[in-house]
């Protein structure tokens, strides 16, 4: 058995190696998509998307420059909202010359699962200047609200008081049971 001296450059070399297989793997054309390579870099991609919550909505914006409005395709199905389009790559090398691309271009598709309290049915889309942004609004019922305590007529001594929301407090004393004192 011989004795291997312990390069950290030569791990981080076989990290980057195996990194470049799984990015391959998952539909880039080698080195990080592409980027370190100059390979154009085709197939699906991730479209990366900005989420802001309001008290009233929630807000998506996705960038999508060089994409044709007529091509982005916007549905909902069982709570699902999926964005898809393709970003077609047009540009060809004349007479051998060179060429380094950087852009992602091909089908992407992005969907994300929405929040019970999104009103799905009430969906707003805008396209400008390269940028999508969905507003989706938020139901009634999970807006937040405001419930007004209201004061009582006094009681004589310290007997617990109940009330629900919009009613007057009881100023009558409370039976309270326990679990066992039920059966």
């Amino acid at each position: 058995m011989s004795l291997v001296r312990w390069s950290p450059l030569r791990e981080m070399d076989a990290m980057h190696n195996e990194m470049n297989r799984l990015f391959s793997r998952l539909g880039g054309s080698g080195g990080f998509n592409g980027a370190f390579t100059g390979g154009e870099t085709t197939g699906q991609w991730m479209l990366p998307v900005d989420v802001n919550e309001t008290q009233d909505a929630l807000k998506l914006k996705a960038a999508l420059p060089g994409v044709d409005p007529q091509d982005v395709n916007i549905e909902v199905n069982e709570n699902v909202l999926t964005i898809s389009a393709e970003r077609r790559h047009e540009d060809k090398v004349q007479d051998g010359g060179y060429q380094w691309i950087e852009q992602q271009y091909g089908s992407f598709s992005r969907s994300v699962t929405l929040p019970r309290y999104a009103d799905s049915e009430r969906i707003e889309a805008r396209y400008n200047n390269g940028v999508l942004e969905l507003t989706i609004p938020k139901r009634e019922s999970a807006k937040p609200r405001r419930i007004e305590l209201q004061a009582g007529a006094k009681t004589g001594g310290d007997a617990p008081r109940s009330f629900e929301a919009g009613t007057q407090p009881s100023t009558e004393p409370q039976k309270v049971e326990s679990a066992a004192g039920a059966q």
